[in-house]
C-alpha cells in the first residue's frame, strides 16, 4: 500500500474511501483506491470520464453497475473496465456492506476530485446527496474531466464555460490546498476556501470495457 494511503468520506452519499496509490507515486499511470459503502447509500449521479478509464473489482458484497443501458451485478472476485466516454453509475444491491477496488488509468485529476468531493461534504457545503455545487462543477470541470449522462457533452461544457467566471467571482477553485495530501502537486493550484455552499446542481463525464470475470 502506497504512502498516500488514508481515509475520507462522503458523509452524505455514505462513501468511505481508502486511498492506496496516488498518481504521484504511480508516475500519472494509475490510481487506485477502495470504496466501502453500507446498504443505504447514496449512488452516483450517471456519469463518464473523458480521459481514464476506470477499473472496479468488488472485494465483498454486491454491485449492480449500470453501464451502455445494461445492468452487471458484480460479485466478490468479479471485475469490469469502464472505458472513458461510457456512462456508468453503480449501487450497493447486496444484503450487507458493499467493498471494491477502483483504478483510474491514466490518474488524470480524480485524486482532486474525491478529495474535493468528500472536503466539501465535511464542511456541509455539498446537497443532501453529497454532490458539489454547479457553481463548483463549473470551476473544476476542465481540471476533472467529467460530464453527467446527459444533456450532450458539448451543452454541458457550453453552460459550465458560461458559469465559470461567475464561480470564481464567487469564490471557488478548481480545488483547495487544505483538501491535498500529496507534497507534489501540479503547478497552479489554487487553494483559497469556497464560498458558503449553494447547492443547486452537480456533474461528472467520462467512458467505458467490456466486463471480465475471475
Amino acid at each position: 500500500m502506497g504512502t498516500s494511503a488514508r481515509q475520507i468520506e462522503n458523509r452524505f452519499s455514505k462513501e468511505h474511501i481508502t486511498f492506496i496509490q496516488s498518481g504521484a507515486e504511480a508516475g500519472g499511470e494509475l490510481f487506485a483506491f477502495e470504496v466501502r459503502v453500507p446498504t443505504d447509500m447514496v449512488s452516483p449521479p450517471p456519469h463518464l470520464h473523458a480521459g481514464e478509464e476506470e477499473r472496479m473489482e468488488v472485494l465483498e458484497g454486491e454491485m449492480t453497475l449500470q453501464t451502455d443501458g445494461r445492468q452487471r451485478v458484480l460479485r466478490p472476485g468479479d471485475s469490469y473496465v469502464v472505458e472513458p466516454g461510457v456512462a456508468h453509475t453503480w449501487q450497493n444491491t447486496g444484503a450487507g456492506a458493499l467493498r471494491f477496488r477502483a483504478e483510474f488509468s491514466p490518474a488524470g485529476n480524480m485524486k482532486s476530485f474525491f478529495e474535493t468531493y468528500c472536503g466539501l461534504a465535511k464542511e456541509g457545503r455539498s446537497d443532501e446527496k453529497g454532490q458539489p455545487p454547479l457553481l463548483q462543477v463549473a470551476a473544476s470541470l476542465p481540471l476533472w474531466g467529467m460530464y453527467l449522462a446527459g444533456p450532450p457533452i458539448v451543452a454541458q461544457r457550453l453552460l459550465m464555460t458560461t458559469l465559470r467566471p461567475i464561480a470564481r467571482l464567487r469564490g471557488f477553485r478548481p480545488r483547495y490546498q487544505r483538501f491535498e495530501q500529496d507534497a507534489q502537486r501540479p503547478p497552479a493550484t489554487e487553494s483559497s476556501a469556497p464560498p458558503p455552499c449553494l447547492a443547486t446542481g452537480a456533474g461528472y463525464v467520462r467512458a467505458g470495457k467490456d466486463v471480465s470475470h475471475k
